[in-house]
């Protein structure tokens, strides 16, 4: 049975979510590399503060949007493969 393949921008909107959400976590553990790096660099006290904030907080919310963008994009993906698999179920149904 082949049906036609509905949906395409909800298709296109659930890839992009979850390669940005791969972007926004790649980000993340880039920006705390950097924060490590330049937290050696850092003579002022409070300085080193701030490093250390970034150094904790960029993988942490790097990790939080990643779950949350992939999740969303998993939720597309898997609704419209709900509705494809209904209406191929329907459409056997119709033959028999």
């Amino acid at each position: 049975m082949n049906t036609r393949r509905k949906y395409g921008l909800l298709r296109a909107i659930a890839w992009l979510l979850k390669a940005l959400a791969w972007v926004i976590l790649v980000v993340g553990i880039v920006g705390m590399i950097v924060a490590l790096v330049s937290l050696g660099r850092a003579g002022d006290p409070l300085l080193r503060g701030v490093w250390v904030a970034g150094a904790i907080l960029l993988p942490l919310l790097g990790i939080s949007w990643f779950v949350q963008l992939y999740a969303v994009g998993g939720v597309l993906s898997l609704l419209i493969e709900i509705e494809q698999n209904t209406r191929l179920l329907a459409a056997r149904e119709t033959e028999h």
